[in-house]
């Protein structure tokens, strides 16, 4: 096993007409439930942390645990910073073992979306790590509590973007949001089949939690090769909690009741794996 970049992996499934399924952990339960599906199905994946998971676990803390879990693992994965906010996270996290960060400008102005996100490669694209801008909203709720308006990225600006950026991947605003969707979502397929045929960086799929099998195959045909997935994960774990208590009603050792907490996040872990690499 080894740690790789999130570019490489992506140009891998890419190949194959595949996307990488990218998963956010949190805790200790669902690192592990991400290390054991590694292992049982011997695919490989992108394992990520928001700034807000590493404020609350340290920064020092994930790799270290997926690297600990996955030991005599022969299935290669990838460390992630996703939503990255500043040059210096990125640096810390590059120390402590990611082998790929992203810096979210989005909400930026382009020209300093372009500065930052280019900042950030000039730092990381000489020592091996990949890096993911964003360009366009994602919508809904990550790293702050306001909702978000999604905007769709536009072919020419991802074009240049990419061009004066050097970006490794880029993930794009095509309708989606992140949390959990408010009726039904409407995804610009179209959008993403335009801007892969316009660029060769791989592309990124943020806010899939909550999009249909069917939605998530449509993006992975026009070109998407990373897809994100956080808030069902962390729905699972809740709902595994609160399986474990109704097991163990008298149980005080957290092992007995959080054991069930990984296997629902392994549930759907499988099923995001059987949609985007079978």
């Amino acid at each position: 096993m080894s740690v790789r970049t999130t570019y490489d992996l992506m140009k891998k499934a890419c190949e194959k007409g595949h996307a990488v399924p990218a998963f956010n952990i949190d805790n200790l339960e669902s690192a592990l439930a991400v290390a054991e599906v590694l292992k049982e199905t011997g695919v490989p994946v992108i394992v990520q942390t928001i700034p807000r998971t590493l404020n609350y676990g340290g920064k020092s803390v994930y790799a270290a645990m997926m690297k600990a879990l996955t030991e005599g693992c022969d299935v290669d994965y990838a460390m992630h910073l996703d939503h990255g906010s500043s040059l210096a996270l990125a640096e810390e996290c590059i120390k402590n073992g990611y082998s790929s960060v992203m810096f979210d400008g989005s909400a930026m102005a382009f020209s300093e979306n372009v500065e930052k996100t280019k900042a950030v490669c000039d730092m990381a694209l000489p020592l091996g790590v990949s890096v993911e801008g964003e360009l366009g909203t994602i919508g809904g709720k990550e790293e702050n509590d306001a909702d978000v308006e999604a905007s769709y990225t536009k072919v020419d600006e991802a074009v240049e973007f990419v061009k004066k950026t050097n970006v490794s991947t880029l993930a794009i605003g095509v309708g989606t949001a992140h949390g959990v969707y408010k009726g039904v979502p409407k995804i610009n397929v179209r959008r993403i089949e335009e801007i892969h045929s316009a660029i060769d960086t791989p592309l990124v799929l943020h806010g899939a939690s909550g999009l249909s099998d069917e939605v998530l195959r449509d993006c992975i045909k026009a070109g998407i090769s990373k897809i994100n997935f956080a808030t069902e994960l962390r729905q699972a774990y809740t709902e595994g909690i609160k399986k474990g208590f109704a097991h163990y009603p008298d149980a005080f050792d957290p092992k007995l009741y959080m054991r069930d907490a990984v296997d629902e996040i392994k549930k759907v872990l499988i099923q995001k794996i059987e949609i985007c690499c079978f």
